[in-house]
């Protein structure tokens, strides 16, 4: 195979693909048929496609990738089965779709219910854990036939990232920030729900961080038009000339977690949310809409590595840039009608749920680091509740110690990102004032880093475009000046 069919039939794939993801995440299907999209591309994981990749590391890591993605296909459709058809009971008989106990524990003020729906999530985890036991099992099989170590040695030769240093990394950003955090958790605890933070679960934090008191001022029927209006004061196109479509209706089995979904990069890409309602819902959907405003904005001469594969963290950083729009003053000053106070306490609040996600990402990256170096994944299973607990606060449950998890130290790509956000956000600010995004030559400049696709990773994009190295010091440095 040539490197140039490895490409048509690697994009072949990937629009399949991307119109399975979108149609199964979007409730518009019960079922979904990954294993049979992949049995059309037997090719693309034979040898000779990895001879065609070698000399081209974006597509080599994909080949891999896409040979672990098929071989765990059929898994995954069954955990997707699982996930759209199961049904939690709660006392008294209740029932509740496992899609919807996310949003229902997120919105629940009163605790012993949520506590009791997140009991009834957790009875049934033990055959979607079974699962991904196996998927794991059969990515570390295929991994050590690549020759590279073992699963960490090869995720970071694929992939260009060195996940030691970053875990490392990880580790003193923790420290750093361990009694800021602490305090301000123990503070809003105790005001906003009345909980010790002896006493502080998971689904505690869910609600604390759901920001519920601020929903009034991010209504849902002018979400799409206040990202119309937004995005035109900045110079781009919400829809991008059609190559954007909008999915925001409600659908029973319709994924909680919001989601993008390229088809075909840059000219089909699906924005999918769940409405949860409020600021969350804003978030949320800005976030994907800097994913979907890159994708659809890519060079389409491109090739196709550079459209669709390469480092996620850039893609990310671009989301995430997005998202933290609709926290910042001035926007909130424009775009809502929040007196001083109220944003004040909004900036606050929104600048701790920014930490404290930091600080869960950061902990998900060491206990996935001492998942794939274990014996075995039930020893490694074992560190997810004692990691995850201390670093966010909140009281893990064990059961989740396999499901909480992104492929491919996914983890990583998200730090990376938080890391590359802060310095393009600072960038912005100082070319195009604290209002960057109401100014008419940032929505340019913006279309020329998006144009690039993936062809840099974070790291080289820093250097090249910022003259700035990847680190964690901007970061504390934010919730610092917010927090302290």
């Amino acid at each position: 195979m040539r490197v140039e069919a490895l490409r048509g039939r690697g994009e072949a794939l990937c629009a399949e693909l991307g119109r399975e993801s979108y149609r199964t995440g979007a409730g518009l299907e019960v079922e979904s048929h990954y294993a049979e999209i992949f049995d059309r591309y037997p090719d693309l994981t034979a040898e000779a496609a990895l001879e065609a990749a070698r000399g081209h590391p974006a597509l080599l890591e994909w080949v891999v990738d896409n040979a672990v993605a098929r071989a765990v296909a059929p898994l995954d459709d069954r955990l997707h089965a699982w996930e759209a058809q199961a049904v939690l009971t709660l006392p008294g008989g209740e029932s509740l779709p496992y899609q919807r106990a996310a949003i229902a524990i997120a919105n629940e003020p009163d605790r012993a219910r949520r506590l009791a729906i997140d009991a009834a999530r957790r009875a049934l985890l033990a055959a979607p854990a079974a699962l991904r036991r196996e998927r794991l099992e059969t990515e570390r099989a295929l991994l050590a036939k690549q020759g590279l170590g073992d699963v960490v040695a090869a995720r970071a030769a694929l992939s260009g990232m060195d996940l030691a240093a970053l875990g490392e990394a990880c580790g003193r950003f923790l420290a750093a920030t361990e009694d800021l955090h602490r305090d301000v958790l123990r503070e809003a605890l105790e005001r906003e729900l009345g909980v010790a933070l002896a006493d502080a679960d998971r689904v505690d934090g869910a609600v604390l961080f759901r920001n519920r008191e601020f929903d009034e001022y991010f209504p849902a029927a002018e979400l799409v038009l206040v990202a119309r209006r937004q995005l035109a004061a900045m110079g781009l196109d919400a829809e991008a000339g059609g190559r954007i479509r909008y999915d925001t209706a409600d659908r029973e089995r319709k994924r909680s977690r919001a989601f993008c979904a390229p088809v075909k990069v840059p000219d089909e890409v699906y924005l999918v949310i769940r409405p949860f309602g409020g600021q969350t819902d804003y978030r949320a959907f800005w976030h994907e809409l800097g994913h979907a405003q890159h994708f659809a904005n890519i060079a389409p001469e491109l090739p196709f590595e550079h459209r669709w594969l390469g480092d996620n963290s850039v893609t990310e950083a671009f989301a995430m840039l997005f998202e933290h729009m609709v926290t910042a003053p001035a926007w909130l000053r424009r775009f809502t009608t929040m007196s001083a106070a109220r944003r004040r306490a909004f900036e606050r609040a929104q600048a701790f749920a920014l930490l404290a996600i930091l600080r869960r990402y950061a902990a998900k990256l060491r206990y996935e680091l001492t998942l794939y170096r274990a014996a075995s994944f039930e020893e490694g299973a074992a560190s997810y509740a004692p990691l995850l607990s201390a670093a966010t606060g909140l009281r893990y449950p064990a059961e989740d110690a396999l499901l909480d998890l992104d492929d491919a130290f996914y983890a990583a790509r998200y730090l990376r990102a938080w890391q590359l956000e802060a310095l393009l956000a600072a960038a912005l600010r100082e070319r195009f004032d604290v209002d960057w995004f109401r100014n008419p030559r940032a929505g340019p400049r913006l279309l020329e880093l998006f144009s690039h696709g993936q062809r840099s990773d974070a790291t080289a994009l820093a250097a090249a475009e910022l003259g700035a190295t990847l680190d964690f010091a901007p970061l504390v440095a934010r919730a610092e000046a917010a927090l302290a």
